[in-house]
């Protein structure tokens, strides 16, 4: 109780599976509550530190006065089109329609993501928090996009289906909540991830899915995942930590799965990290 009271909002971001294991919090539902809304708003804080300013791309458009979508940017009218599809626009016996008038706009070019994340016990603590940061600076940018979530530990499973529209509120909860356990099966989370990406619904006017895999290279259950790279169509790997010994798998897994390789050797600067290839993913690298 003694820490629980003297820790800060990020203290128990980071230490948020320690205290809500606690026996007199398990009995407590308020108190776990509580907990976990706290935890919950300092890592959007945090994540809203992280962001700054980016410049969506965008694609100009041409369609008729009805089919302009309510989202469209700075709509306005095109003429010669208007002209060369509605040549009776003018004709006093023709009473114009919204499909003869032809407007020229803008829409934000859409992305699709899949993010992979070990959560096993590895990646608990200040690593799960700051992971979860890295997650909502992803949601933030990413709002209305088809975004899916994969964590894995001894195995996998969706966090967030690609079609899914729930609240980043909502979505960090579920990330904090899952309990870290002693294996971790990259294969397993690989697996889980490919088949979202080959979801029919995730692929935009042709735009390859891109998957951005959170790892440390270790795995300690399941296959050598390698064999399974080469069917991803996009997959940026960020390697968690260090260690030497599991760089080379990261690399062959960037390089098979037609992407790159970013190195996070400080946990703390895993949310930076995670923005600047948010704006790589927007620049099409």
């Amino acid at each position: 109780m003694i820490d629980l009271a003297s820790a800060s909002s990020w203290d128990l971001a980071t230490r948020y599976h320690e205290f809500k294991n606690k026996e007199f919090i398990k009995k407590n539902q308020k108190l776990g509550d509580q907990i976990r809304f706290i935890s919950v708003r300092a890592v959007l804080d945090q994540a809203q530190k992280v962001l700054g300013s980016i410049v969506r791309p965008v694609d100009q458009q041409i369609s008729p006065l009805s089919e302009v979508p309510a989202h469209a940017l700075q709509p306005e009218l095109d003429l010669e089109e208007t002209i060369e599809n509605s040549p009776l626009i003018g004709h006093p016996d023709h009473t114009p329609t919204f499909n003869d008038l032809w407007m020229k706009y803008k829409t934000i070019r859409p992305q699709s993501i899949v993010l992979a994340v070990d959560t096993s016990l590895s990646m608990t603590g200040e690593k799960l928090a700051l992971t979860a940061v890295a997650l909502a600076v992803v949601l933030l940018q990413f709002p209305e996009e088809k975004i899916g979530i994969v964590a894995f530990e001894n195995e996998a499973q969706i966090l967030k289906r690609t079609e899914e529209r729930i609240s980043l509120t909502q979505l960090i909860e579920r990330f904090l909540d899952v309990p870290a356990q002693g294996y971790t099966h990259l294969e397993s989370g690989m697996r889980m991830a490919l088949k979202l990406t080959e979801d029919g619904g995730m692929e935009i006017s042709g735009k390859p899915v891109s998957t951005v895999l959170l790892t440390d290279g270790k795995y300690t259950a399941g296959k050598d995942p390698a064999y399974l790279a080469p069917r991803f169509p996009h997959l940026v790997v960020l390697k968690m930590g260090d260690e030497r010994a599991s760089l080379d798998l990261c690399l062959e897994l960037a390089r098979k799965g037609h992407g790159s390789l970013r190195e996070v050797g400080d946990v703390s600067d895993l949310p930076t990290v995670m923005y600047s290839v948010v704006k790589d993913l927007l620049r099409g690298r």
